[in-house]
This record gives C-alpha cells, sequence and structure tokens, in this order.
C-alpha cells in the first residue's frame, strides 16, 4: 500500500502548515522532533521564497526600463519639455 512520508502524517497536516508558516511554537506539538525540524524549515525557507519572488520581480522590471535605448528616451524627454503649440486660430466672426 502507497504511504505518504514527510512531516505530515507525523503530526498531522493541519499542525505542519501551523508550525511551518510559525502560527504554532513547536512546543505544542508531540513528536517535538518532527516539529522543531518543520520550524526550522520554515523560519529559514519561507523568507528565502519570499525574497527571490520579490528579486524576481524588481529584475523584470530593471530589464524593461534597460531595453529601451537612451536616445529614445531623450528625445522623449525633449518632446515633453518643449512647451504646447499655441490653439489654432477662432475661424470665424460671430
Amino acid at each position: 500500500m502507497f504511504r505518504i512520508r514527510g512531516q505530515g502524517p507525523l503530526i498531522g497536516w493541519a499542525n505542519a502548515y501551523t508550525i511551518l508558516t510559525g502560527i504554532t511554537s513547536p512546543t505544542d506539538v508531540h513528536p517535538q522532533w518532527s516539529a522543531w525540524l518543520l520550524s526550522l524549515i520554515g523560519w529559514a525557507a519561507m523568507p528565502a521564497i519570499i525574497g527571490a519572488g520579490a528579486g524576481y520581480v524588481i529584475t523584470e522590471q530593471i530589464q524593461a526600463h534597460h531595453a529601451r535605448e537612451l536616445d529614445d528616451v531623450l528625445d522623449e524627454l525633449r518632446r515633453l519639455a518643449e512647451p504646447p503649440a499655441p490653439p489654432p486660430p477662432s475661424g470665424g466672426d460671430s
């Protein structure tokens, strides 16, 4: 018969989740060695996963801005710095 291995069957999947995310203390669950192992993994892995996601998003944004040529950026800035064109003269007397 197929048996799932890991921390979930030892302490329960709900307990494993709450310990991994830091909601529950490992001292509140038995066996404690299993809970402490999950707690350490959650303490080290969760910030790494979140940091990797943030780093990916920031890198994509930086690369998107670097993809534009400098001349294109300067032309756009010059165009934006020019004063607006005067309005066209009115076409008739009232």
